[in-house]
């Protein structure tokens, strides 16, 4: 229809209404020429944007756009303009243009029956009506039929792990030469873009039964926390440049946490009862996973149920020996040992989120196992339990890992007339050995689930000669008291097996045959006293274990002869009398020796209390002087004088100081008249008792003695070493002092 008669803005309206009247077709478009159009606001914030054009498919195509602003009373109206391929007039073209009325809605689809040429360019914009206000959004040219839009993975999209890492594998019906991003966010963090790469024939699919689908797949990291993926794709060309927009993302995949939380149940154990089961209680709850705003009420990052797995780790020649059951559930088990693993279920499987081990339980009560070994033979037998029962044996070596466990199931075919079941191979392994096993039987009538199994008996038994190996060794003899001794020794290798020891016994006996006697000692110690003992008498002792079956073998006699023994305490207070008594006899019998002395050689006058020294008055002061000091053979020093104060008549006057005796100034006379007069001027002095230096001398008078000893003047004790030394020394040829 050429409308180009009509001028101006009427034009325009009448080509808007007449469009309206004709329109056909899924956008509801009208196709007009294209003259002068009323410009809308561009450039503001508000209005329409990021427009884009595309074909969906082959001959479909379709438009979209994002909007801001008020959506109440709004309409969008998409317009797009092209050179019909009919035009050709020189020099001169003329755009068509046709629009699509949306309304509210922000899609516009439409195919090559509209009239829009595909394989030329084209020009889109769109127009936002807002009341009288029209908003324009940018103009974009495409064509359309290279420019495709690809589809999301719309089918499902399986997840696994894959060395650390996420892997995603899909099915697509289009053709292979597309790129493909992802987007993740947890529920603490915001979107993150990754970028999976271009896509060819690597992926593995899911859907790989339906003809002409291609696999793709993308790898994002895992994290400890639930995740929320979504993926888009691109069209890429052989080029390289991309051949369309970016598909619209996926519907979430929700992806749970690498490392589920540990979970946190209680389990509780009552001890066995007479049935040989015991309860077990769990209590608790599974923790709860935070998940991103996209996976609420989504399965995937949940976690699908929790399970306990319950594994008995004793007869393991059963036919079954684990199962599971909900978490919460209360259990009835036997007193074998077992591990529970708490079990958290993802669309990755089944994950451990706590374990717990529960160890093997005896029966309280004692019941009888009897085994015999012969040769190759060995046998068992206990009480049978209700007909139709199956019963697994397991013995294995104690203290010994559970790798070196035996066990066999036994069913017998008939019952015993004497309620008793008995059980003999003839096979390797035996219990010869010399070491301790530890011995169960299990029962039950549903023996293929191995949680409905009972204890029945659980017992220990020492293999091989028990009376050898458990002789003790090292048997040790201490004197403890005066009539008693203490003996020791090592503990039995029976000892180390629960149950089987039951008491040492001890004999000792005198070697002349005239006492013996025994004692019982406990299975939990190896020392006891043995008392009622002689002196001097030889003792021979031995120790043995004895087992509840049969007594044990004498270990080698130790011999010892019993002696009367003296504490060191006592030889310690014995010591010290002695000393105590030496010193006091040393003390006393100096005291005695020096009083005795005393009275046998009494001490010299002290010359200040005495009055041997007083001269008449008459005589005045007179100077003494030893006629001869030669006679002394001691070495001679510088003399000085000694000088005797003699009392003088204070009311007479005294005689004159040259009427000392003339033999101090003759010093020519013979050698023995000077020798005796030196004895009785000794002898004088002596008796007169000279003064010391520290006697009043205020009423003596000095008499001036030569002295040989070094200058020294002590006054009556120096005399005295003088005539000591008189009486012992040899005479030496005659020295001659000088006067002081």
């Amino acid at each position: 229809m050429d409308m180009m008669g009509l001028p101006g803005t009427s034009k325009h309206i009448t080509f808007l209404l007449l469009c309206q009247l004709g329109a056909s077709g899924p956008g509801d478009g009208c196709c007009v020429e294209k003259t002068s159009f009323p410009e809308g606001a561009s450039g503001s914030p508000l209005g329409p944007r990021n427009l884009s054009c595309y074909r969906v498919s082959k001959t479909d195509y379709e438009c979209s756009w994002q909007y801001d602003g008020p959506e109440d009373n709004v309409s969008h109206v998409l317009w797009c303009c092209f050179v019909p391929l009919n035009h050709t007039h020189t020099g001169f073209s003329q755009d068509r243009c046709r629009y699509f009325s949306s309304g509210p809605a922000r899609t516009v689809q439409f195919w090559e029956q509209d009239g829009i040429p595909v394989l030329s360019k084209v020009n889109f914009w769109v127009e936002s009506r807002l009341g009288n206000r029209t908003m324009k959004s940018q103009e974009i040219s495409q064509y359309l039929y290279n420019w495709t839009k690809t589809t999301p993975p719309l089918g499902h999209i399986k997840v696994s792990q894959l060395h650390g890492q996420l892997r995603m594998d899909w099915n697509v019906s289009e053709e292979a030469g597309a790129e493909v991003q992802f987007r993740r966010r947890m529920p603490t963090t915001n979107w993150t873009l990754g970028d999976c790469g271009p896509q060819g024939n690597s992926g593995s699919g899911v859907l790989g039964d339906i003809r002409g689908s291609m696999p793709e797949s993308c790898l994002c990291p895992s994290e400890n926390m639930a995740q929320e993926i979504q993926i888009r794709r691109r069209r890429r060309l052989s080029s390289g440049a991309p051949g369309g927009p970016w598909s619209d993302w996926s519907m979430p995949v929700c992806v749970p946490p690498e490392v589920l939380p540990q979970a946190k149940i209680k389990f509780l154990v009552e001890p066995l009862n007479q049935g040989g089961r015991r309860r077990l209680t769990m209590q608790g709850q599974s923790p709860r996973l935070a998940v991103p705003e996209g996976c609420r009420g989504r399965p995937g990052a949940q976690v699908k149920k929790h399970l306990v797995l319950v594994r008995m780790l004793s007869c393991r020649c059963q036919a079954q020996t684990s199962k599971t059951v909900p978490l919460g559930k209360k259990l009835n088990l036997s007193g074998a040992t077992y591990d529970l693993n708490v079990l958290a279920k993802t669309r990755f499987g089944r994950s451990t989120i706590q374990k717990w081990h529960l160890p093997a339980q005896e029966l309280t009560e004692t019941r009888t196992l009897n085994v015999s070994v012969g040769g190759n033979m060995t046998s068992m037998q206990w009480a049978a339990q209700a007909p139709g029962t199956t019963y697994c044996l397991e013995w294995q070596p104690w203290f010994q890992h559970r790798n070196h466990t035996h066990c066999t199931l036994i069913v017998p075919e008939e019952e015993d007339p004497a309620k008793m079941v008995t059980h003999s191979w003839s096979s390797k392994p035996t219990l010869e050995q010399e070491e301790c096993y530890r011995i169960t039987v299990f029962a039950s009538k549903n023996p293929k689930n191995p949680m409905l199994w009972a204890t029945v008996l659980s017992s220990y038994y020492f293999g091989g000669n028990a009376s050898r190996a458990g002789t003790p060794r090292h048997v040790s003899v201490r004197n403890q008291t005066g009539d008693s001794v203490s003996v020791e020794w090592t503990a039995s290798q029976l000892s180390t097996c629960p149950g089987v020891l039951t008491q040492y016994v001890v004999r000792c006996e005198a070697e002349d045959g005239a006492w013996e006697s025994e004692w019982l000692v406990p299975p939990t110690k190896t020392q006891v006293t043995l008392d009622g003992l002689r002196s001097r008498v030889m003792y021979k002792v031995q120790v043995r274990a004895d087992t509840a079956r049969l007594p044990g073998a004498w270990s080698h006699p130790q011999r010892f002869s019993f002696e009367v023994q003296i504490s060191r305490l006592s030889i310690i207070f014995a010591s010290l009398g002695s000393f105590a008594s030496v010193l006091l006899v040393g003390s006393l019998g100096y005291i005695g020796l020096n009083r005795a002395a005393w009275h046998l050689c009494p001490p010299l006058p002290t010359p200040c209390g005495s009055t041997a020294v007083e001269f008449p008055g008459s005589q005045g002061k007179q100077a003494w002087q030893w006629c001869n000091p030669e006679d002394f053979p001691e070495v001679l020093y510088p003399r000085d004088a000694l000088v005797v104060e003699m009392p003088g008549d204070r009311g007479d006057g005294t005689e004159s100081p040259q009427a000392a005796p003339e033999c101090a100034l003759d010093t020519r006379r013979p050698l023995e008249t000077q020798r005796q007069r030196q004895v009785q001027a000794l002898s004088e002095a002596r008796r007169l008792g000279l003064a010391r230096e520290d006697c009043p001398r205020g009423d003596l008078a000095h008499v001036t003695l030569p002295l040989l000893l070094g200058g020294v003047t002590q006054g009556a004790s120096v005399l005295d070493d003088l005539w000591r030394t008189h009486k012992t020394a040899e005479p030496g040829p005659p020295t001659l002092g000088q006067e002081a």
